[in-house]
């Protein structure tokens, strides 16, 4: 890896330290009032010049990526009149963009944009950007009158941008694998510590909720979904989903690192996997409970241990005799046991699904209108007596596939589908050029762990409009950056890789 002294800083570069330096001399002379602030400026300038010369730049995406976690809007939150509110997530965006942007300029590196996955992403922004400022960039007939712009904005265009950018700074080596991985299990205790809280408070323990921090999370009413999760472990998110998706992420990745990690973080990391289980079952979501079933086959089809059928077999014998055990909770409607009998989201589901198939059929080349979902379906004929008890979080057809193309029409829904087909080809790809026998963190392993991100993700998206998820957005476009991005690194020859001594090679 080049150090300080090595490093080939070009003469763009050095005009933008310059032009930085000048205009925080200059902000001082003028206005001296402002100097506290102009230095403060020039001080984070450099910074982010050191980080871009010396450290892992990467470290960048999963900061992002976690702050949804802990530093969303009721936290801090600054209105700008005239323009969106900015949060600490779009700050550390805005962040993480700049300091990206400097590490290639320092390094003279041009931006590839040389996999047709990303000619997609770039489709699917113009195809959805075109589509909102046709019809509008809000909707105000909408009782969620900034959704066009939020679901454009932080799921769909920060997380591509990412994405895109994270790909550009994979050079397959190991360390950007543990900086990818590490700090999200490092925050998962924290996702753990907030989940059990949440469940005792929710099972009667008053106290409970007294150690959540930051407060904000025991507020029912947070965010645009009006509370609807609040009776489950939803962690410090709006909804379950980002909860759950990111626990069973979390489980997949602690079996892949207890396996290549040495230390007491490995039995830290065995504690935890211990722990997610029960924290999945908590989120009360039979979306969770599908993608943790799915996940696990995964896992276990692609383990190149012997045992690996045998331990699937084992695992369904198990959930085959909780389901007997606890029969009684599951039969019923109440999320907090555990049931999942209950009909209504299962039949709003399905009444939704047919309007936003006759909504597709009124417009069926571009949609109604990206954001729009909910003035066009609201034009419809309604019959009272169903949708009416629905309310407003069931509104929208709580499928990512389903919105797309009554939003985009055909156009949106194949550039959505072709980008998730590419994508599993690239991981594809990337799992054939990796030996069987490596066993270090780029290894095969790795891409299943994406599969079971992937995977996770997808049936969370066939039960929910994801375009209102930031958080699972920005995990899922970080992570299948990082691994594009192995995929072409590993182009036209392999990195170094830790081989299993047994295949007789180093």
């Amino acid at each position: 890896m080049p150090v300080l002294g090595q490093q080939k800083i070009s003469p763009l570069s050095l005009l933008v330290v310059a032009c930085i330096v000048v205009a925080t001399a200059g902000v001082a002379l003028l206005l001296p009032q402002a100097s506290p602030w102009a230095f403060l400026a020039l001080a984070g300038a450099a910074l982010m010049f050191y980080w871009a010369m010396r450290w892992e730049i990467t470290a960048w995406a999963w900061l992002w990526v976690l702050s949804y976690g802990m530093l969303d809007a009721p936290l801090w939150r600054l209105e700008i009149p005239g323009f969106f509110n900015m949060t600490i997530p779009r700050f550390i965006f805005l962040g993480a963009t700049l300091a990206f942007l400097l590490y290639f300029a320092l390094r003279g590196q041009m931006l590839r944009f040389d996999r047709p996955v990303f000619w997609l992403m770039g489709a699917m922004i113009v195809c959805c950007g075109l589509s909102a400022a046709v019809s509008g960039w809000t909707a105000p007939a909408s009782p969620l009158p900034t959704a066009p712009y939020f679901r454009f904005l932080e799921p769909l265009l920060f997380a591509f941008i990412i994405s895109f950018l994270f790909y550009n700074a994979v050079t397959g080596r190991p360390a950007q694998i543990k900086w990818a991985l590490i700090p999200l299990t490092i925050y998962g205790f924290y996702a753990l510590y907030i989940g059990y809280l949440q469940y005792a408070a929710n099972m009667g323990a008053s106290g409970a909720r007294d150690f959540i921090f930051p407060s904000y999370i025991n507020q029912r009413e947070w965010g645009a979904t009006y509370g609807i999760h609040f009776d489950r472990s939803r962690g410090a998110y709006t909804l379950a989903n980002p909860q759950a998706t990111l626990l069973i992420a979390l489980f997949f990745i602690d079996l892949f690192l207890i396996r290549r990690l040495r230390g007491p973080y490995r039995v830290a990391l065995a504690i935890q996997a211990v722990l997610i289980p029960p924290a999945i079952f908590f989120a009360g979501l039979r979306s969770g409970y599908l993608a943790f079933m799915v996940a696990g086959i995964i896992w276990c089809l692609t383990s190149k241990d012997r045992f690996g059928k045998g331990k699937l077999a084992l695992a369904g014998l198990v959930l085959l005799l909780g389901a007997v055990m606890f029969r009684a909770n599951l039969a019923t409607e109440d999320r907090t046991t555990g049931g999942i009998a209950q009909k209504t989201p299962i039949v709003g589901r399905i009444i939704l699904a047919e309007r936003s198939w006759e909504l597709f059929k009124s417009h069926p080349l571009t949609g109604v209108g990206f954001g729009h979902y909910l003035e066009a379906e609201r034009r419809m004929e309604v019959d009272p007596g169903i949708l009416a008890e629905l309310g407003t979080v069931m509104a929208m057809p709580h499928n990512l596939f389903l919105l797309m193309l009554s939003e985009t029409g055909i156009i949106g829904l194949i550039i959505l589908v072709a980008l998730e087909v590419l994508l599993l080809r690239e991981s594809l790809s990337l799992y054939r050029k990796l030996p069987e026998t490596a066993t270090g963190l780029l290894s095969r392993p790795l891409v299943v762990v994406f599969w079971v991100v992937y995977a996770a993700w997808f049936i969370d998206g066939m039960l929910i409009d994801q375009l209102w998820d930031p958080a699972s957005s920005a995990l899922f476009w970080s992570f299948a950056g990082l691994i594009v991005g192995l995929n072409r690194s590993l182009e036209p020859h392999t990195t170094d890789l830790v081989i299993d001594p047994a295949d007789g090679t180093s």
